[in-house]
C-alpha cells in the first residue's frame, strides 16, 4: 500500500507493460531464434569494413585521376560509408544485448568492440547502461530514447512531404549531434576519436599506398563526410522513426517496425528495423529477427494485425500486415 504521505506516480514514473503475450505453439520458434552465432556476426562486421575501405579507396582513386568525374563517385561513396558505419553502430547494439555470443560474455565483448565499435567510436560498456534502460524503463523519465524524443519533439516531425521531412531533421540535426558527441566524449573521450585512428590506418593509408598523395586525400575526404555527415543523418532519421510514445501505454503498441525497401537497405542494416521482435525478445541476434518476423506473421493473427510498421520514411505507421 501507498504510503499516506508519498506522491502519487506520474505516467512517467510507470513502465510500460510489455503488451503482447507470446503464442504456446509459438514457444519453441522463439526458444530457438535466440540462438547466437558469434562468427557470423563477427563475418558481417568485416564485411562492413570491407565495404567502407573499398569505397573510400575506390573514389579517392578516382578523385586523383579524374577530380569531375569522380565528384558524383565520391558522393555515393559518402552514403555507402555512413551506411556501413551505421551498420557497425548495428552490431554494437547486439553486443549491448550479449547478442554476438551469449554464453561467452567475454568473446561478445572483445569481438563487439575490436570489430564495431572501435570503427564507430562507441564505448560498448557506456552504450549498454543506456540502452538497457531504454529497455527496462521503457517509457519512463528514465528513458533515454523517451528523453530523446521529448526534448527534440521527434513526434512532430512533418512526413507528409520530403521538404518538410527534411526541413524537421535539420533544424533538429544540431541539438541531436551536439548531445550525441557531448555523451561521447564524457563517457570516453579517447574512444570517441578512435575512429580517427581507424579511418587513417584502413581507409586513407591504402588509397595512399596504391595511388599517392592526391587519392589519399580523396580517401580521407570520403571519410571524414561519410563519419561526420552520412552517418548521423541516417541515425537520426533511424531513430527518430522506432516508436511513437504519445498514445500508447505499452511497448509493443509504442513500437513501430520499419520494414520499406529503403529502410531496410539504407538506414536499418542488420534488420534494425524488424523493432517490434526486437522489443518483445531483445536476445534475438540481428542474423534471426527477420525470420522470427515473418513466423510471427503468419503463426499469431493478434501479431500480424496489431503490429505498428512504417513502409517507407515518410509514411505514416499503420497497424497490420
Amino acid at each position: 500500500m501507498r504510503e499516506a504521505n508519498s506522491p502519487v506516480p506520474t505516467v512517467e514514473a510507470i513502465r510500460f507493460r510489455r503488451g503482447y503475450s507470446t503464442p504456446a505453439h509459438l514457444r519453441e520458434d522463439i526458444k530457438a531464434a535466440h540462438r547466437t552465432n558469434p562468427w557470423r556476426t563477427a563475418a558481417a562486421a568485416l564485411a562492413d569494413q570491407a565495404l567502407i575501405v573499398a569505397a573510400c579507396v575506390a573514389a579517392g582513386r578516382l578523385l586523383a585521376a579524374q577530380p569531375l568525374a569522380g565528384v558524383p563517385v565520391a558522393l555515393l561513396a559518402t552514403v555507402l560509408v555512413g551506411r556501413q558505419l551505421r551498420a557497425l553502430e548495428c552490431l554494437v547494439h547486439e553486443g549491448s544485448h550479449f547478442n554476438w555470443s551469449r554464453k561467452r560474455r567475454m568473446l561478445n565483448d572483445v569481438l563487439s568492440t575490436a570489430l564495431a565499435a572501435f570503427p564507430t567510436g562507441a564505448q560498448l560498456s557506456g552504450y549498454r547502461e543506456s540502452h538497457l534502460r531504454h529497455h527496462g524503463s521503457f517509457g519512463t523519465a528514465d528513458d533515454p530514447d523517451r528523453q530523446r524524443y521529448r526534448e527534440l519533439d521527434l513526434e512532430a516531425i512533418d512526413r507528409t512531404r520530403l521538404a518538410p521531412f527534411v526541413v524537421g531533421l535539420l533544424k533538429r540535426l544540431p541539438a541531436y549531434q551536439r548531445t550525441w558527441w557531448r555523451d561521447s566524449l564524457q563517457a570516453a573521450p579517447a574512444v570517441a576519436l578512435l575512429p580517427l585512428v581507424w579511418g587513417a590506418v584502413f581507409a586513407v593509408a591504402p588509397a595512399w599506398a596504391l595511388a599517392g598523395d592526391a587519392a589519399a586525400i580523396g580517401a580521407a575526404a570520403v571519410w571524414l563526410a561519410g563519419f561526420a555527415v552520412a552517418l548521423p543523418i541516417l541515425r537520426f532519421i533511424g531513430e527518430a522513426g522506432e516508436h511513437v510514445y504519445s498514445d500508447a501505454d505499452t511497448v509493443f503498441d509504442a513500437t513501430v517496425s520499419n520494414l520499406g525497401t529503403l529502410q531496410r537497405a539504407l538506414i536499418h542494416p542488420h534488420n534494425d528495423g524488424y523493432h517490434t521482435v526486437h522489443h518483445m525478445w531483445p536476445g534475438v541476434p540481428h542474423h534471426r529477427l527477420a525470420w522470427l518476423h515473418r513466423r510471427l506473421m503468419t503463426g499469431d493473427p493478434a501479431y500480424a494485425s496489431r503490429l505498428r510498421r512504417r513502409s517507407g520514411v515518410l509514411a505514416t505507421p499503420v497497424r497490420g500486415a
